[in-house]
C-alpha cells in the first residue's frame, strides 16, 4: 500500500503540517468570509437548548445535550458566541481529517517501484492539500460551520471514522476499526444516512482486496484476511453504541419537555423515534437531488477509484479509454468545487430546495472534491512521464522506457489545480447575504427595543423564536403569540405558555390567539397595558376605533410615547432603504432558504406598519421588492382560480365559506339562490359579504333568511346580534345573543357579543 518507495503507510509530518495548514485556511476563511450571525433555520433549536420553548422533534439530540452544556456554564449571550467559534475551529477541523482521508486514499491507489523525483513524489501530498481547501471554502461547508451545528456534529463524526477505518487498512490495529465502527453507530441514531458508512466500509474492503488479487497494487502490511476481520465485534459495537445513542437522544427529549409538549406519553416515544427517523430520509433530499448527488458526486468518485490504479502503471502511458473517463470525472467535479457558481448541482434550481440536509449536502461536495483530488494525481503523474519506445533484438517484446519529462508539461496539472483554488476562493465574499442576515437581526434587536415593557407580541410566527432569543440575551421576558398558530399540540403548547393552568386567558389561547387577542382589546380590562402587536389590527378596524399608535415594527395601544415612535420610525426607514438597496441582487445571491424566508418576512412587516401609519409609498416600494411575497400571492391566485373552476357552484360555495372568502363565496351564492332562494349557506355567505362591506340592511335580510331552515344556527345568530347593534336595534341584538349563548354557552366570542349588546354601543 505505498505510493511512494520509502512510504510505509503512515502519516509523515508533512501530511500532518498540510492537513492543518488546511483546516486553519478553511477556518479563517469561515471566521472572515462567512455570513455572520446564527441562520433562521437554527433558531428554533437554539430557543430549545436556551429554556425558552421545547421541542418539537428528537432530532438533533446530541446537538441539544452538547449545546445545554455551553449555555447553562456560560449563559445564552456567551454561549451563543462560543458556539459560533466552534463552528468555524471544528470547520477547520474537518477539513485537516478530509485533507488526511485522501492523502490515505492516494497512497492505497499509487503503487510504484520507479525511483522517481522528489517534487514527483509530492504530487498526493499537493493534491490532498489543493482537494481540502477547495471543500473547505465550499458553500455548504461554510452554511453549517455558521455556528456548532447539529449537521457539521454529523460531518465530524462521519469524517473521523472514515479516518480511522484507512488508519486501520494501511496501519492495523483493532482499537481504529472498533472506534469507526462506535462512531458509525452514535452518528446512525442521529440520521438514517449514517447506515451507509457500513456499507462503503464493506465496499471499499472487497475492492482492496480485489485490487491485491488483480496485481494492481502490493498488499498493505497491516491489512488481516477475511477471514481475520473481526466481524462480530465490529457488528455488536455498531450495535450498541446505536442503542445507547438512541436511548441519550430519548432521554434529552424527555428532559427538555418533548413529551408534555407533544402530548406523547413514555411509551409512544421509540415509536415516534422510528417515525422521525423515517422523516429526517424523505426530508434529506427530493429525488432530483439524490439523482443529481450520486450523478455528479458520488459516481464520479467510485469511476475515478477504479480506474485510476489502471492509468498509472509503470509499464505503459494511460490507456486513451482511461484518460478520457477521468477527464469527464474530473470536469463533474469542478463544477462542485465553486470555482463556477452556476454549475453547482444544489444550484440548479432556485424555486426548490433539492438537497434539504446540511449534511447530505456537504458530503456530496466531499466526494466530489476526492474525485478531483485523485484525477488530478493522475494527470499529474501521467505529465512527469514521457515515454519512448525501445525494441529489443530477438523476439523479446516491445519495452516502454520514461525519460525525464519537460518543464512546461510537468506544471500543466498543477498550475490548473492551483488556478481552480483561486477561481474558488474569489467567490468567498458574500455581501449580499451578509447583509440580508444583517438586517434580519437588526430587524428583530429593533421589535424588542421597541417592546420595552411588554410582556406579549402578536405576531405571524415567522421570527417568533429569534425575537424570543434576542429578548432572553436583553435580559428581557417576551412571550410570542402566533396569531396564524395551528392545531397541533406542540403548537397549542407554545400559545398557553406563561398563563396560568385553569385561567380565562389560558382557555382563550387554546382556542386561538386571535381570540384571546380580541378579549385583551375589546373586553378586559387595561388588557393591553403590556401587549404590542405586528398582527391583528383588523379587530380595531371592524369595531371601528383608532389603530393603536404604530412605531416602525409594532404597534401599541398603551406604552409608548410620542419620542420613542417616531425613533422606531426612523429606524424602521433605514431598514427599508437597505432592504431596496439590495433587492435586485437578491436572487443572484442564493441564501439559505431559511434566510430568504426571514428575510421576506421582516420587509413584510415593515410594510405592513407604515401601511398602519399610512406610509402608503414605502409600503409599495416594499412589497413590489418582495419576491417571496409577489411568489406567494401569485400562487395563491393560481390555485383559487384552479381550483374553483374544476368546481360545482355547491362546491366552490362550501369552499369559500371554509376559507372565509365571502367575496367569492357571493359568486356562487348567487347561482344557488337562482334555484333555492332559501338555501341558508347562500344566504350566509350573501350576507356575511353584505356585513364586511357595511351593507347592514342587506345583511340582516340575508341572514335572516338563513333561520327559516336552520333557526338554531349559533354564528347566523351571533352575527344578526352584532348587525342590530350596529343599527342600533338594542332588543333584537339583545334576543339573538341569548339565543346564542343558551346553544354555545362556553364559547368567548358569544359571550363578548352578548357583552356589547348590553352596552347598548356599536
Amino acid at each position: 500500500m505505498r505510493d511512494m518507495p520509502g512510504d510505509n503507510g503512515r502519516l509523515g509530518r508533512r501530511n500532518v503540517v498540510l492537513a492543518i495548514v488546511a483546516g486553519v485556511i478553511s477556518a479563517a476563511a469561515i471566521v472572515v468570509f462567512g455570513v455572520p450571525g446564527v441562520d433562521p433555520g437554527m433558531w428554533n433549536e437554539a430557543s430549545v437548548v436556551s429554556g425558552l420553548r421545547p421541542p418539537r422533534a428528537i432530532f438533533p439530540g446530541f446537538w441539544r445535550l452538547i449545546s445545554l452544556g455551553l449555555h447553562t456554564v456560560l449563559g445564552i449571550g456567551i454561549a451563543s458566541v462560543v458556539m459560533k467559534w466552534l463552528g468555524a475551529i471544528m470547520g477547520g477541523f474537518c477539513v485537516s481529517v478530509f485533507c488526511l482521508i485522501v492523502r490515505q486514499i492516494l497512497a492505497l491507489l499509487i503503487h510504484t517501484s520507479r525511483p522517481y523525483a522528489v517534487w514527483f513524489r509530492r504530487i498526493a501530498p499537493f493534491f490532498a492539500f489543493v482537494s481540502a481547501v477547495l471543500f473547505g471554502v465550499s458553500d455548504p461547508l461554510m452554511r453549517i460551520c455558521r455556528m456548532l451545528s447539529p449537521e457539521l456534529l454529523r460531518l465530524s463524526m462521519c469524517l473521523l471514522a472514515i479516518h480511522w477505518v484507512l488508519r486501520w487498512f494501511s496501519y492495523g490495529g483493532h482499537w481504529r476499526i472498533f472506534s469507526a465502527f462506535a462512531l458509525m453507530g452514535l452518528m446512525a441514531a442521529e440520521t438514517p444516512l449514517a447506515f451507509l458508512l457500513p456499507v462503503i466500509f464493506i465496499v471499499a474492503y472487497a475492492a482492496v482486496w480485489h485490487c491485491v488479487v488483480d496485481g494492481l497494487f502490493s498488499k498493505p502490511e497491516m491489512l488481516p484476511e477475511p477471514v481475520a476481520v473481526p466481524k462480530w465485534r465490529m457488528f455488536f459495537i455498531f450495535l450498541g453504541t446505536l442503542a445507547v445513542a438512541v436511548w441519550m437522544n430519548a432521554a434529552g427529549f424527555v428532559y427538555f419537555g418533548g413529551l408534555e409538549a407533544n402530548d406523547w406519553s413514555s411509551g409512544d416515544i421509540y415509536f415516534r423515534y422510528a417515525v422521525g427517523y423515517w422523516r429526517v430520509l424523505v426530508d434529506a433530499a427530493s429525488i432530483l437531488g439524490w439523482v443529481l448527488g450520486f450523478g455528479v458526486c458520488l459516481i464520479p468518485l467510485i469511476v475515478s477509484l477504479m480506474v485510476f490504479p489502471r492509468s498509472i502503471r509503470d509499464d505503459q502511458p494511460m490507456p486513451f479509454n482511461y484518460g478520457v473517463m477521468l477527464f469527464f470525472v474530473g470536469a463533474l467535479a469542478a463544477m462542485q468545487s465553486g470555482a463556477f457558481p452556476a454549475a453547482r448541482f444544489w444550484a440548479f434550481s432556485s424555486d426548490a430546495v433539492m438537497v434539504g440536509s446540511g449534511f447530505l449536502l456537504v458530503f456530496f461536495v466531499a466526494c466530489a472534491m476526492a474525485s478531483l483530488a485523485i484525477v488530478g494525481a493522475g494527470f499529474a503523474f501521467e505529465c512527469q512521464r514521457k515515454y519512448t519506445v525501445v525494441e529489443d533484438d530477438g523476439d523479446e517484446p516491445l519495452r516502454i522506457a520514461a525519460d525525464r519529462p519537460g518543464r512546461l508539461l510537468r506544471g500543466v496539472v498543477p498550475a490548473l489545480a492551483c488556478l481552480l483554488l483561486v477561481l474558488a476562493c474569489i467567490h468567498l465574499p458574500k455581501p449580499v447575504e451578509t447583509e440580508m442576515q444583517s438586517i434580519v437581526d437588526d430587524a428583530i434587536d429593533e421589535t424588542v427595543e421597541e417592546c420595552e415593557g411588554a410582556k406579549w407580541l402578536f405576531t405571524d410566527g415567522r421570527l417568533d423564536a429569534g425575537i424570543e432569543i434576542a429578548a432572553a440575551k436583553k435580559g428581557c421576558k417576551l412571550t410570542v403569540l402566533n396569531m396564524m398558530s395551528g392545531a397541533t399540540e406542540w403548537e397549542r403548547s407554545i400559545r398557553v405558555r406563561g398563563f396560568e393552568p385553569g385561567s380565562d386567558d389560558r382557555e382563550a389561547a387554546e382556542q386561538g390567539i386571535p381570540t384571546l387577542l380580541r378579549i385583551w382589546a375589546g373586553e378586559k380590562t387595561n388588557g393591553m397595558e403590556a401587549v404590542a402587536i405586528q398582527l391583528g389590527f383588523e379587530f380595531w378596524k371592524r369595531e371601528q376605533r383608532p389603530l393603536p399608535k404604530a412605531s416602525g415594527l409594532v404597534a401599541r395601544e398603551v406604552g409608548m410615547s410620542d419620542e420613542a415612535a417616531e425613533r422606531g420610525i426612523k429606524r424602521a426607514k433605514e431598514l427599508s432603504s437597505r432592504i431596496l438597496a439590495i433587492a435586485p441582487k437578491i436572487d443572484s445571491a442564493a441564501p439559505s432558504p431559511a434566510l430568504a424566508s426571514a428575510f421576506a418576512a421582516v420587509s413584510w412587516r415593515l410594510s405592513r406598519l407604515a401601511r398602519i401609519r399610512d406610509d402608503r409609498e414605502l409600503a409599495d416600494d416594499l412589497d413590489l421588492s418582495n419576491g417571496a411575497l409577489k411568489k406567494m400571492l401569485s400562487v395563491i391566485e393560481y390555485e383559487r382560480m384552479r381550483t374553483f373552476m374544476q368546481l360545482t357552484p355547491r362546491e366552490g360555495l362550501q369552499l369559500a365559506l371554509r376559507r372565509a372568502d365571502f367575496a367569492e363565496a357571493r359568486r356562487y351564492a348567487l347561482v344557488t339562490l337562482h334555484n333555492d332562494e332559501d338555501d341558508p349557506e347562500a344566504n350566509f355567505a350573501m350576507g356575511m359579504n353584505a356585513l364586511v362591506t357595511k351593507n347592514y340592511t342587506e345583511a340582516e335580510m340575508y341572514l335572516r333568511r338563513c333561520l327559516k331552515r336552520r333557526p338554531n344556527e349559533p354564528a347566523v345568530l351571533n352575527n344578526l346580534s352584532i348587525i342590530c347593534r350596529k343599527q342600533r336595534k338594542w332588543k333584537e341584538s339583545e334576543e339573538f345573543a341569548r339565543k346564542a349563548i343558551e346553544i354555545l354557552p362556553n364559547s368567548p366570542e358569544v359571550r363578548q357579543t352578548l357583552a356589547d349588546a348590553l352596552k347598548k354601543a356599536p
